[in-house]
């Protein structure tokens, strides 16, 4: 009958369908690693933009109220250095009541191109925080 050969290696195309997945399978996965990183690295400014204006908000929450008043609309910290062109905003408004301000501390950066920011709002009276 038929008479089998013995084969001793691959042929083109079986390397060339191999190749093939394996650029396949690389692309995908460095891909991955990529959005990764990116995504990594987006979050850390996020919580370094959050712990910035957390740090704020405190230390205009523990001041007294008059003092409040005579703030200044930018405020500066050591972590903008970690954010590309981060600045910070505080916006003082009127609440409700005359004794009542509305504090705005703003976190602003550029990432990628695109401008970010992180906000904290806390409303303030003149008795202190959370007093009736």
């Amino acid at each position: 009958m038929f008479k089998l050969m013995k084969r001793n290696g691959f042929s083109l195309i079986e390397i060339l369908i191999s190749l093939l997945i394996l650029g396949v399978v690389i692309v995908t996965i460095s891909s991955v690693f990529f959005y990764g990183f990116n995504s990594t690295n987006r979050t850390k400014q996020v919580v370094l933009a959050t712990q910035i204006a957390h740090e704020e908000m405190e230390l205009i929450r523990n001041m007294k109220f008059d003092n409040i008043l005579t703030l200044g609309s930018t405020f500066s910290h050591v972590l903008f250095s970690e954010l590309d062109n981060g600045v910070g905003a505080l916006f003082i408004q009127d609440g409700p009541g005359s004794d009542i301000k509305k504090i705005t501390v703003q976190v602003s950066w550029d990432y990628q191109g695109k401008s970010k920011r992180k906000n904290f709002v806390t409303y303030i009276t003149r008795d202190g925080i959370d007093k009736k």
